[in-house]
């Protein structure tokens, strides 16, 4: 039967960061991909939705 090291901190550590850098990766692919191919509203526009999505969640006053 094989023995199985524990992983150090340092391997831990440095998994974590290896898994930051792929999704930030991801992340800026997907931009990327979004600006390229017209999927990108203007910023007012997304403001604008933004603040009513955020104005909907807020409970109102009494």
């Amino acid at each position: 039967m094989p023995v199985v090291k524990p992983i150090s901190d340092q391997t831990r550590a440095l998994t974590t960061i290896q898994k930051r850098e792929e999704h930030i990766q991801r992340a800026i692919a997907r931009g990327h991909d979004d600006l390229t191919n017209g999927r990108v509203r203007p910023w007012k526009q997304a403001k604008a939705e933004a603040d009513r999505m955020r104005a909907s969640r807020q409970p109102s006053p009494m």
